[in-house]
């Protein structure tokens, strides 16, 4: 991805490979959370069970992954055209 950075230390230049490699990545991560069994889930809640919110954690999990992954796909989209 070329991007022009800025005088920020926060920013980090990816090329668009990379880019397009961790978006593809993010969403098959998310597709597979969606789809997977009730066990899966499970055991996803369990892990991020913080507070007992391990069931709100990991659908905000998935919800994450999913705007992530279009965020990503929307820079690169600006970035090809």
């Amino acid at each position: 991805m070329t991007t022009h950075p800025s005088d920020s230390n926060d920013t980090i230049v990816l090329h668009r490979l990379d880019v397009e490699d961790l978006a593809h990545l993010l969403g098959r991560v998310e597709d597979w959370l969606r789809h997977a069994g009730d066990n899966a889930r499970d055991d996803l809640a369990e892990f991020l069970n913080a507070g007992g919110n391990g069931r709100l954690a990991a659908a905000g999990l998935v919800a994450t992954l999913g705007e992530h992954t279009a965020v990503l796909h929307r820079r690169l989209k600006d970035v090809t055209s």
